[in-house]
């Protein structure tokens, strides 16, 4: 074959023509042909170690006719933070020591402190230095763990959620079963096992779940797990799976992947005695407990030997949540009659409890109902400086004290019949002016108190003589034509009314006057609260 150099001459020419054309297009970007270059430490645009032309080079810095692989200021290295615990790889040393860094020409992954391992910040892990765990922790608030043993990216991650719950599968020459387990022990159960026995980790499945292809499977029965107050099935390899639901004995979904509280049956109820769903809650009145056959208060369970058990409580007739607390009824109590006693009764687990409170009523039991809810607690009577408030605001005054206010009668009166009343430092004396008392009013405790009237050295004698009055009524014989007496001074006291408002006076003290105790039986007293009794005939 003939070589045409007409063509060839016309074809070398079209090349070189393209060759000039695209050295002419970019003059602007690409050093010349020959064009000296230097090492600029830093640019006039701010870039570090640059291969550029003189004319570029930042006058500040250093520069070199060389490339900047040849310089000692451009050699890179390890730019070592101490504070942040970080290792940058191929870093300049001028652009370390900018950054207040430590620059070390060896490589990391032969300097101690870039040494990397796994740090465990709760639920998650990341790959970094020692140092920087530290700062890490820190940050959070959290104690550090390091792991140095661990030395992959990969399987320091693998190692975050350390808690989280899933299938933990054996699989070995003779067979491939699993555990339920959290990932920690997981691993730790993979870092002591042999090199035949591969075990892997499958967050948040079930041991049954058909993927897997384990020997754990299906079945219908149940269980409780301590402090826990769920009913749970159970798989073939006694296993927990997912909250007990009699309409997914049959769902592969449902034994297959972990489902939360909210996910399972009637989230938002305690399911008290019902027998198809196991999604039991303590707070709203209801726990795991072995159904008792006999117990007509249990419904059975459509499969299992498991129910949610009512906790709630019967008493006197009336239904108590789990939880609640009232007072209870006590004979006498509305009359705070000698003898009687608060109470609290607690409804818990289905039992009720009965607290006394501080005996003598020196404790009184409070009630409230909250959306339906009762709370009460034993609460100190406060009714000792009743006696001594002057007007009606200080003695209904609740932040204080327990008293009231009574209208009608003072709660004693001097030989000349003016009021007499209790000073703050407990002694009779004369009312003042002004003092609402004078009217014929008292401030008494609201809550009776109770006296240990039997101990000769106890306070109930004194406290009770506060209410004690002598009143003595004069009669005047009638004329010789006339007959018997006609009453001149003091004529109130004989009236019915006048005994009973003064044992009401008595009765409000405490266990004084005249009444019958807590389970009815009578005082010993003559029948009367008021005495009778002639004087000198003159």
């Amino acid at each position: 074959m003939r070589l045409n150099k007409k063509n060839f001459i016309l074809a070398s020419f079209g090349l070189a023509v393209g060759i000039l054309f695209l050295l002419l297009i970019n003059t602007n970007n690409v050093v010349a042909v020959g064009e000296a270059t230097r090492c600029c430490e830093r640019t006039v645009g701010g870039a570090w170690c640059q291969d550029s032309p003189p004319a570029e080079c930042n006058d500040n810095f250093r520069s070199a006719p060389t490339s900047c692989e040849a310089t000692s200021y451009c050699r890179l290295g390890t730019c070592i933070d101490s504070q942040e615990g970080t290792c940058l790889e191929n870093t300049p040393e001028r652009v370390c020591e900018d950054s207040n860094g430590v620059w070390n020409v060896t490589d990391s992954e032969d300097i101690f402190q870039c040494q990397l391992g796994c740090c465990l910040v709760g639920d998650q892990a990341a790959f970094v230095t020692q140092t920087r765990c530290k700062k890490l922790s820190s940050d959070f608030g959290l104690e550090t763990n390091f792991r140095s043993d661990i030395r992959s990216e990969v399987e320091c991650i693998a190692s975050a959620s350390p808690k989280v719950k899933g299938a933990c599968v054996l699989d070995t020459e003779s067979e491939r079963t699993c555990r339920l387990l959290t990932k920690k022990e997981c691993l730790d159960l993979k870092a002591g096992s042999s090199e035949e026995t591969n075990i892997e980790f499958h967050e948040g499945f079930l041991c049954s779940a058909e993927t897997l292809g384990t020997n754990c499977g299906p079945t219908e029965k149940t269980t409780c797990v301590e402090d826990k107050d769920k009913v749970y099935f159970v798989d073939s390899c006694g296993n927990l799976a997912n909250i007990y639901d009699a309409s997914k004995i049959k769902s592969k979904e449902y034994w297959s992947e972990i489902k939360e509280i909210g996910e399972s049956c009637n989230p938002d109820s305690g399911n008290a005695g019902s027998s198809s769903c196991g999604n039991c809650n303590y707070l709203l009145g209801s726990t795991c407990k072995a159904f008792e056959r006999g117990n007509t208060q249990t419904v059975r369970p459509k499969v299992g030997d498991f129910v949610c058990a009512d906790l709630s409580c019967e008493y006197k007739g009336k239904t108590f949540q789990h939880g609640e607390t009232w007072c209870a009824d006590s004979s006498g109590i509305d009359e705070n009659l000698p003898g009687s006693e608060y109470f609290r009764a607690v409804c818990y687990n289905a039992e009720v409890t009965i607290e006394a409170c501080s005996a003598f009523r020196q404790q009184v039991c409070l009630e409230d109902d909250i959306g339906g809810f009762k709370t009460a607690a034993c609460r100190v009577n406060l009714w000792r400086d009743c006696v001594i408030q002057d007007n009606q605001v200080d003695c209904e005054n609740t932040d204080k004290r327990d008293c009231q206010w009574l209208e009608g009668e003072s709660i004693l009166k001097s030989e000349e019949g003016m009021p007499l009343v209790v000073d703050e430092d407990g002694e009779l004396v004369q009312i003042k002016k002004g003092d609402k008392r004078s009217d014929g009013a008292s401030c008494l405790p609201l809550n009776a108190p109770g006296f240990d009237f039997w101990n000769a050295e106890g306070e109930a004698e004194e406290l009770c003589l506060i209410a004690s009055e002598d009143c003595v009524v004069r009669f005047e014989k009638k004329p010789l034509l006339g007959s018997g007496w006609d009453c001149k001074e003091n004529c109130e006291c004989l009236d019915d009314d006048w005994e009973e408002e003064r044992n009401n006076i008595c009765i409000a003290l405490g266990d004084c006057g005249s009444s019958t105790n807590y389970i009815g039986v009578e005082g010993f007293h003559d029948g009367s609260a008021v005495k009778i009794e002639p004087l000198e005939k003159n």
